[in-house]
């Protein structure tokens, strides 16, 4: 899953990045393990030869976006923000004599600029769209794509006009996959950081937590963050890093906020393998069936699937050991349609 960021220059999402990169950062696009402790746990006890986490792309390769022009967004911007699977939209909340910026700092009214851009930009797509689609003659035919595309569009401009997110709206399956095709920016899950200042790392201001709460009931995740802070974190010894950020009064390192508003914004959860030779954790959309899950570790898995052993991870760290979880009846036996819970560890009995 690639996760782009976005931000006005200066708004601190390079700073971010380095910082939920745990230091790791190599360029400007990274894979940065999932932290799990259940994860851990499992590797503790198995003592693979090979140890794989989920990982979340990180991309910083995206076009700054440049405040006082009357275009907020280029075409590069564009291309790069359809290209990403989610958006973490990094917005300073931050004052400072050292780094320059556009205007005077306005949190509030820089998240809304670029919602408000985004939603242009989708509306343009739509309105152009609709046009093209007043000249088929398939539009009348139900079931044809011009006509199912026309009733979708016809319901979400209204929406775009209203200055709301498409992803504020319920979809069906057939309509989403049309969004997808066009690569909306609205409809893609979205996380808002809120770059903020030491004084307010522990404590965002009650206007700033207002629009938390308010960008929550527009399906979009948000949170405060001090990434100068964060950045430094990640550059300790993870032993040292509890200590520190409790003297600052913050609960969690950046990285660990970062990649689970990322996770729970677009809707995933893990499973387990766990084997001597390699122990992996697998990111899977939410209500996914056994056999989505046999596929993501391997096609030819999912393609010779006969039945999935189960065992809950709360029945394996009670039992100890994947060995005493079998032997206390806990392991059942699911079929390819079997809703995967976010913990499984899962085996695939396949056709080899």
């Amino acid at each position: 899953m690639k996760v782009g960021l976005i931000g006005f220059a200066g708004a601190g999402k390079s700073t971010l990045y380095r910082a939920a990169a745990r230091g790791q950062a190599k360029g400007t696009v990274t894979a940065v393990p999932v932290p799990d402790p259940r994860f851990d746990a499992i590797v503790e006890q198995v003592k693979p030869k090979k140890i794989t986490p989920a990982t979340v792309i990180l991309d910083d390769d995206l076009e700054s976006i440049h405040g006082g022009s009357t275009k907020l967004f280029s075409q590069r911007f564009l291309d790069s923000a359809r290209q990403a699977d989610l958006l973490l939209h990094v917005v300073r909340a931050f004052e400072s004599d050292m780094v320059a910026y556009h205007e005077t700092v306005d949190p509030l009214r820089d998240q809304q600029l670029v919602d408000e851009e985004m939603i242009l930009s989708d509306l343009q797509i739509v309105e152009n769209r609709l046009e093209r689609l007043t000249k088929s003659m398939n539009v009348k035919s139900p079931g044809h794509p011009d006509y199912l595309e026309k009733q979708l569009f016809e319901k979400v401009r209204p929406v775009l006009e209203d200055g709301r997110p498409l992803r504020a709206i319920d979809l069906d399956e057939d309509q989403l996959t049309i969004t997808r095709n066009y690569q909306f920016l609205t409809a893609k899950p979205t996380v808002v950081a809120f770059n903020v200042g030491e004084g307010e790392a522990a404590q965002p201001s009650e206007r700033l937590q207002s629009r938390i709460g308010d960008l929550a009931d527009h399906g979009a995740q948000a949170f405060a963050v001090c990434a100068e802070i964060e950045e430094e974190v990640a550059q300790l010894d993870p032993a040292d890093q509890p200590e520190f950020l409790a003297s600052l009064g913050i609960e969690e390192p950046a990285a660990n906020k970062v990649i689970r508003a990322v996770y729970d914004a677009l809707g995933l959860i893990t499973f387990f393998t766990a084997g001597e030779n390699e122990t992996r954790a697998w990111a899977l959309r939410r209500g996914s069936s056994a056999l989505k899950a046999a596929g993501t570790i391997h096609t030819d898995i999912a393609k010779g699937f006969i039945r999935a052993e189960i065992v809950h991870y709360a029945d394996y760290a009670e039992a100890g050991s994947l060995h005493n979880a079998y032997h206390s009846g806990k392991m059942h036996l699911e079929g390819k349609e079997y809703v995967v819970q976010d913990g499984d560890l899962i085996h695939i009995r396949n056709k080899s």
